[in-house]
């Protein structure tokens, strides 16, 4: 009997274990275009002549996301507070992030620690 228990055990802890986010051990960076994702995927818009209408989109909750590296990373906040607000100002301008990048279930996210303009 006990050995069933651990066995169960193991595969309960197991299992747990495969649904975290894989998330690496060091600090990153991350530099690109800030972008609110609804916009950017249903229509591809980004750039300066997007801009306005992003910050608004930010302003008012649409999620945000960096495009970089030829991908969308859908962006996070290390203290938990929206990035959209956060990330606002930055609409349609290269930033780079400091954080941490995730992958969880094919999507690529960056929770981010710090954001500053890019140089």
């Amino acid at each position: 009997m006990k050995k069933l228990l651990l066995a169960g055990l193991m595969i309960i802890s197991s299992a747990a274990l495969a649904d975290k986010p894989a998330k690496s051990a060091a600090k990153d960076k991350l530099t690109g275009e800030v972008v609110d994702i609804t916009c950017y995927a249903s229509h591809a818009a980004k750039g300066e002549k997007h801009a306005a209408c992003a910050q608004k989109c930010l302003q008012g909750g649409m999620p945000a996301g960096i495009v970089a590296d030829g991908k969308l990373w859908v962006v996070t906040m290390g203290d938990h507070t929206s990035p959209s607000t956060k990330l606002a100002a930055w609409a349609g301008k290269t930033v780079t992030a400091e954080g941490t990048r995730i992958e969880k279930d094919g999507a690529n996210i960056f929770e981010i620690e710090s954001v500053a303009p890019s140089k």
